[in-house]
């Protein structure tokens, strides 16, 4: 009967929210560019352009989101380049994956962790966003990750 207290405390506990999950996902788009994609709880808008906005959260973290038209350049093309300017930015990349359609790559640079996401819309445009963050936080982070990756679609092309 002693560990009821403990019990209940540790259910009140996991019924209260969260900080992160209190907060709401912010919708953000850029139409002529044809696509929508989630801004995570916590961070503030820093800068916006015609093309993309820059996004702070907490512990220096950044975001950026934006589109781009490819030109002439194909899709895998782009993302090839922007990996090979990563690299020798000094980001050492630990994981890609480019298709036709879509890209991911990550690296680790000074205890940071860079995580890039791409898509093709539109034909000829594409959606982006990075996000830098402490390595210390990837486990808080994984699940982040994993929603922006999936709010960044195409709409409206």
């Amino acid at each position: 009967m002693r560990h009821v207290p403990h019990i209940l405390l540790s259910l009140v506990v996991g019924i209260m929210p969260s900080p992160l999950s209190a907060q709401e996902w912010q919708a953000f788009g850029i139409k002529h560019f044809g696509f929508v994609f989630d801004v995570p709880p916590g961070f503030v808008l820093t800068q916006r352009s015609d093309e993309g906005a820059a996004f702070e959260g907490k512990n220096k973290a950044f975001l950026a989101v934006w589109g781009a038209r490819l030109g002439k350049a194909s899709f895998t093309t782009e993302i090839e380049h922007r990996m090979a300017v990563n690299e020798n930015d000094g980001w050492k990349l630990t994981y890609k994956r480019v298709e036709p359609q879509w890209a991911s790559y990550s690296g680790l640079k000074d205890g940071q962790i860079l995580y890039v996401r791409a898509i093709k819309v539109c034909g000829d445009r594409a959606a982006l966003f990075t996000v830098n963050y402490s390595r210390d936080e990837k486990l808080p982070y994984d699940p982040i990750i994993i929603r922006m990756v999936r709010s960044l679609r195409g709409d409206g092309c």
